[in-house]
Formats: C-alpha cells, structure tokens, sequence
C-alpha cells in the first residue's frame, strides 16, 4: 500500500505514543548515586515520553497535534499560564485527563518525578509574564467590557462540543451521535429550562456525550455557566436560521416500565419530562448498505494496516484488548460486542475512521489517509469482527460458558 510522506510522517508519531509507555519503565525511578543533575533529568522524560504529543518547545506542535481530538496542550500560551496551576498539572499528569489522549502515570512514576517533570515544563514553556505584559494586560482587562462570571468556565469545559457561539462546533456535528445541544435553536429555547440544565451539567446526559461535572463544578460556577449560556445564546438568538440540525442517531429512546420488554436492557436510562424511567436502545443498522462514494473495500490491504496500527487499541481480534488499551479512557471499540455487530455497518465504519472520535484517542484517518485506504480498513473490519459469526466476544462467552457450568451442575443433582 502507498503511503504519502504526510501519512508515513503521521504514523511515526502516533508510533512513538504507542512505545512512550514502554520506554519509561527502562527509566530509573532514582538516580541519587548517578551524579546526573536532577533538571537534566526531567528535560529526558520530558523529550522521550511527553515532546510526542506536546512538541518538543512545549507548544503542541507535534507530528500528533492533527491526529488528536482534542488537541495536545500548548503550554506556552498565556491561557495555559492563566488555566495551570502546579497542583492542576500534578493531578493532570498522575491521573490522565478524561476525554482526552492524557493517560495517567500516577501507577509509574512516584511522586516527586511527576512534580518534577511538571516543574520542568512549568519552568522551560511556561515563563510567567514581564512586567510590561502584565500592564498590557491590566490595560487590557479595565478597557475590556467585564466578562460574564460564566464565560470562562464555558470556554474552558463547553466550548469544545457546543462551539464558541454555542451552535456546535463544526468539527463534532458528525463526530458526535447525538450531536451536542445547540444552544441558539428554538427548540432549546423552549424545551431547556434552567433547572434541567443545571441538572444536565451536575449528573451528565446518558446516552449522549454529555458527561457530569459535579465533581469538577461547584453548584455556583454551575450556576454561573448556565446563565452565561442562556443570556448570550438563548435569549439573544431568535432567527430562524439558528435552529438545531437533528441526526438520526442510530437510537431509540423507549419508556421503561417495570414489566416492559426491555426491562433488562444494558443500555443507558435517564429520565423522561414525565419523570419514567427510559433506556437507550441501539436500532439495528442496515448491515446490507455499501461503502460510500462506490468504493469496494480491499480486505488484504485492510488486515495489513490493521495490523500495523488498528491492534494497539482494539485488538487482534477485535475486542478492544489491544496493549495499549488498559492505557486508555474511554476504552477502545469493542467490535464483537453485540451492540457494534448491531449498528456498525460499513458506512458507519468509514465515517468513524474518517472523522476519528473527539475526546478519545482515535485518531482523525481522513487526514492522512485516501478513501480507498479508509475503505480498506473499513471492510477488513466489517468482514472479520461484525459480520463473522466464528468470533466470540469473551465476555459473552464467559457469561455463556459460566451458565452452562451451573445448568450441569443442576443436572448432576
């Protein structure tokens, strides 16, 4: 298969995230009798495990910056100055962060190396501001209209999906399914009342991208943030044109009650206007459907791709077990399970693998790969994990294997 330089140049950074976990453990977790100064130290663990990602002068400019949704951190901006403290960077680096390809390294490096490698970026990309810059910013600041209490958390936390004029950024329309809220249609404006968007942000949106905030939020910025959205987008959008553009989702919102059909469905429950209990179920897709634009997919160069970068994640088999995928939250796709042997038909698949998954660490192939690549892969998966029947998610097989241990045992008795 060909490869442009671009796409080769892409494939090697996404290589070295996929090795920087490996390497650190050759890293010593102490080098008191080594002589080494500490700082040299740091700047090492910086360039062999983080320069991937964030670039090598800390800016984001990396040969992964376009692959990640959402981008890498650009420590050198005076927003990360404004946003990072010590102690957020800290818990940012032990933990991960969610949403985001930021896995945590609290379980492999100790303390005093995170702060260390934190006060090194904090020291080499991220100088505070001169003398002069702070009056300019001042200056600034007192000719600037006093901002919104809310709009800095909104710009911080909602922006990335609802769009900077909360009518959904470009990039997740067709990322996203369902589509975030747009917050200028009338249809928001009449349905969202300002106690259910509080509680949309407390607890999340099940079902949705939507996630809750409750413990990142207090209920006063919480406050704060939804009133900055419905003075700025709600009430002062009113035209026609701003209404909400509504996708088939692939799912079915059904009313649960407690001898329904689908009482015992594992999906995701939230709650109607009228306060029941409802579930999102997945609505089969139609598995017969082709690949867009006439393509015919190359099972063959699909597997060798595949295999070559797909496996980390998802798996040799399909199951979303890849080595890296411990490394990773949101999980990887698991393409046995039953719920993508449902609705991952081949359009599906090549829309996933073109526009990639904001706030995961799939990656957007449509930049560096052509369609006829795309398609390759799309129908070597299509093929090998949803359509084949000889390939068993283990958790099913598990459960299954377990019930059958226990109908034997009853038989013995």
């Amino acid at each position: 298969m060909n490869i442009s330089i671009q796409a080769r140049r892409f494939f090697f950074g996404v290589l070295i995230m996929l090795l920087f976990s490996a390497r650190i453990w050759a890293l010593p977790q102490h080098d008191a009798d080594s002589g080494a100064p500490q700082t040299n130290r740091f700047e090492q663990l910086y360039k062999d495990n983080c320069s991937a990602c964030h670039g090598e002068h800390g800016d984001g400019k990396s040969k992964a910056e376009f692959g990640l949704n959402p981008p890498p951190r650009d420590f050198t901006t005076e927003v990360a100055r404004e946003e990072l403290s010590r102690e957020r960077m800290i818990t940012s680096v032990t933990y991960g962060r969610p949403g985001t390809a930021m896995v945590g390294w609290g379980k492999r490096l100790e303390d005093d190396v995170i702060a260390g490698v934190v006060d090194y970026i904090r020291s080499t990309f991220m100088q505070p501001v001169t003398h002069d810059e702070a009056i300019q910013n001042e200056t600034t600041k007192v000719t600037k209209k006093e901002a919104h209490p809310g709009q800095k958390i909104y710009k911080e936390h909602c922006a990335v999906c609802h769009g900077d004029n909360g009518n959904v950024a470009t990039w997740v329309k067709s990322s996203l399914n369902p589509s975030p809220r747009n917050f200028t249609a009338a249809e928001s404006r009449a349905e969202l009342t300002p106690e259910r968007m509080k509680a949309s942000i407390t607890f999340g949106r099940p079902g949705t991208a939507m996630m809750p905030f409750k413990s990142r939020l207090t209920e006063e910025q919480i406050a704060n943030v939804v009133d900055y959205i419905r003075t700025t987008f709600m009430e002062s959008s009113h035209n026609a044109g701003a209404d909400e553009q509504v996708e088939d989702d692939g799912y079915a919102t059904i009313p649960e009650t407690g001898n329904s059909p689908h009482s015992s469905h594992s999906g995701d429950l939230s709650t109607n206007e009228m306060g029941q209990i409802q579930t999102t179920v997945a609505v089969p897709a139609d598995m017969s459907l082709p690949l867009p634009h006439g393509l015919v997919g190359d099972t063959d160069k699909g597997r060798q791709f595949y295999s070559a970068n797909c496996f980390t994640c998802h798996g040799l088999k399909g199951d979303g077990k890849g080595p890296r995928s411990k490394f990773i939250h949101p999980s990887p796709r698991n393409f046995i399970a039953a719920q993508s042997r449902q609705t991952l038909n081949r359009p599906a698949l090549f829309k996933a693998i073109t526009a990639g998954k904001p706030g995961t660490v799939m990656p957007s192939w449509g930049k560096v790969l052509s369609d006829q690549e795309i398609a390759n892969v799309a129908e070597y998966v299509f093929q090998t994990f949803i359509r084949a029947s000889d390939v068993t998610d283990p958790e099913q097989q598990s459960d299954a294997t377990k019930a059958g241990s226990q109908k034997k045992k009853v038989t013995r008795n």
